[in-house]
């Protein structure tokens, strides 16, 4: 496995992870955050932002390290769009609390990761060949 495919995968585990583990707190309330969080949401619990989380965030990221793993053709697109699905989480997860953490800092860096590494490296086995006038007809 090439390093930057190691990397991809590994940021994938983290963020798999962390939201498989935050979800299934959040679910059973061992993972205690203060209500007031809610007050601008639609939700009147944790449990269908950690039902989302777990299912849509940590589901798309493990989707994706599996992907890679048994090496599909759309592998770096599903994980670029692992990576996105991360960062939209973030965006709208800081827009409803109206608030913004470290944490959040951190997994809107792991989604930027993932996006660009799988973006990078999905151009550089794409390769574009100049079309010459000659070969037209």
């Amino acid at each position: 496995m090439r390093n930057s495919t190691q990397i991809l995968v590994s940021i994938l585990g983290f963020n798999a992870l962390s939201a498989i583990v935050g979800s299934i707190g959040l679910v059973t309330g061992a993972l205690v955050l203060p209500a007031f969080l809610l007050w601008h949401t639609p939700f009147t619990s944790f449990i269908i932002p950690g039902l989302i989380l777990g299912i849509v965030v940590g589901g798309s990221s493990l989707f994706a390290i599996f992907a890679v793993l048994v090496r599909t053709k759309l592998s770096l697109q599903i994980s670029a769009g692992a990576g996105f699905i991360m960062i939209g989480w973030i965006i709208v997860e800081t827009i409803l609390i109206q608030g913004f953490s470290w944490l959040q800092g951190l997994y809107l860096l792991t989604g930027l990761a993932v996006s660009l590494l799988a973006i990078l490296r999905l151009r550089t086995l794409v390769s574009v060949k100049p079309v010459s006038s000659s070969s037209l007809f």
